[in-house]
């Protein structure tokens, strides 16, 4: 059996209970303020803005330009400069500022140009919260899922929170206009974020070998096969991610339309992918232990598969609309898979796997191919997808979700079978940095 399928290769020591309650809490606090306009924003921009499929899947382009930058720029800062925590700070304390800004826009080009500053600010301190946590866990494979759920029951709360206290019982334009409240919501709560980041653990930057350029010798890591194929294959998943947070609104409310029923519920039916992810993220240590990372990533990319197919079936079917819209919340269950086992599953892989003085460039370049490179191509396509599939104009516009959602499987399809044939089965010590 492989060492990384060997649970007895992980760290037997534990971290205090006061360090995981407090990166618990960060966790908590980062993505509370993206689960308070990323589900629901989409729906915001269409019926409040006006915006079209191709202006939404700009503006979800527009949240992907900070990674682009963060190999680069923050990587270098924070392994090399800066304290984590005070880059946090300074991340969040901007992006609040922008949100609360972009809160008072309506117009398209305010609106896209705001996103992404505000990606340039919010999108590399979900890279520095994972870095965080993993230096200052003793078992990191144990605790960091755990410790990462919190995360996930971050993103949770706002959608009940806005939707089901207060929009309760708002209905037509006043509901449109009040979907808004998101964003001014995750300004707040980014501010509030930035204070907290002022009392996490001292995590200094790396002073040894400062003669390597930490983005230089990032860079070179990725040309290693293991980490070559990974990037490939998440530049793909990646799209296929996008087209779920891009469109995923739109479409449940079209469901929801068609069911007869009015009001805020989006958000709270999306949600259902988190909750499935908390008892994912539970699990993810002791399945990693057991299967590897190869087959824990692989089993995360068939569940972005699945998840398309179970939603173009539910539009095609036309069953019942109880029948529908249970199938349709079977498919955001696959959510919790989906991040889990490919996302989270990765960027554990790399951590296990890159030297620790450049492991905050590297953490920071994997996610320019999966928040900016991939996110900010699957932004397009899915906008342009969604328009091309499009019939009618105006309020009798419709769309094929059927054609819409076959198109994102077949990309997930590929990046399944070619992620079994070509990363490798290797083995791995705990702490491994070698090629």
């Amino acid at each position: 059996m492989s060492k990384d399928n060997d649970p007895q290769t992980a760290p037997q020591t534990a971290s205090s209970r006061q360090m995981c309650f407090r990166l618990s809490v960060m966790m908590f606090l980062q993505y509370f303020v993206q689960g308070c306009y990323l589900p629901i924003v989409s729906v915001y921009l269409e019926e409040a803005l006006g915006f079209n499929k191709s202006q939404i899947g700009d503006f979800g382009s527009a949240l992907a330009v900070g990674p682009l930058l963060a190999p680069f720029i923050l990587g270098q800062l924070v392994d090399r400069r800066f304290a984590t925590q005070y880059v946090l700070c300074f991340c969040h304390l901007s992006g609040g500022i922008v949100m609360l800004a972009l809160y008072f826009q309506q117009a398209y080009w305010p609106v896209v140009v705001l996103g992404s500053l505000y990606s340039v600010l919010y999108v590399p301190s979900m890279m520095l919260t994972n870095s965080l946590a993993f230096h200052h866990l003793k078992n990191q494979e144990r605790e960091f899922p755990i410790v990462r759920l919190w995360g996930t029951i971050g993103f949770i709360c706002p959608a009940w929170l806005i939707e089901r206290v207060l929009l309760r019982g708002v209905t037509g334009d006043a509901l449109n206009d009040g979907r808004g409240i998101a964003l001014a919501a995750a300004g707040v709560g980014g501010i509030l974020m930035a204070v907290y980041s002022l009392t996490l653990p001292h995590t200094p930057p790396h002073r040894e070998a400062r003669q390597r350029f930490a983005p230089a010798v990032a860079l070179g890591l990725i040309w290693q096969r293991r980490f070559l194929v990974l990037v490939f294959i998440t530049f793909l998943v990646a799209i296929v991610h996008k087209f779920y947070f891009v469109l995923n609104a739109p479409f449940l409310k079209a469901i929801l339309r068609d069911g007869g029923i009015e009001g805020a519920w989006e958000g709270s039916i999306s949600s259902l992918g988190q909750i499935a992810e908390i008892g994912v993220m539970a699990g993810l240590g002791i399945l990693m232990a057991r299967a590897g990372f190869k087959y824990t990533i692989a089993l995360g990319a068939a569940a972005y598969l699945l998840r398309c197919l179970v939603f173009a079936g539910a539009y095609a079917a036309d069953l019942p609309f109880a029948m529908t819209m249970t199938i349709v919340c079977c498919g955001q269950l696959l959510h919790g898979f989906c991040f889990g086992c490919f996302m989270a599953a990765a960027f554990m892989f790399i951590d296990r796997t890159t030297p620790a003085d450049v492991r905050g460039s590297v953490q920071n370049l994997y996610g320019t191919f999966v928040i900016g490179a991939g996110f900010f191509a699957g932004g397009f396509i899915a906008g342009r997808v969604a328009e091309a599939f499009k019939t009618g104009t105006g309020e009798q516009a419709a769309y094929d979700w059927t054609s819409i959602w076959l198109t994102a499987a077949a990309l997930a399809a590929f990046c399944v079978v070619t992620f079994l044939l070509a990363f490798p089965q290797q083995r791995l010590e705990a702490g491994d940095e070698s090629a």
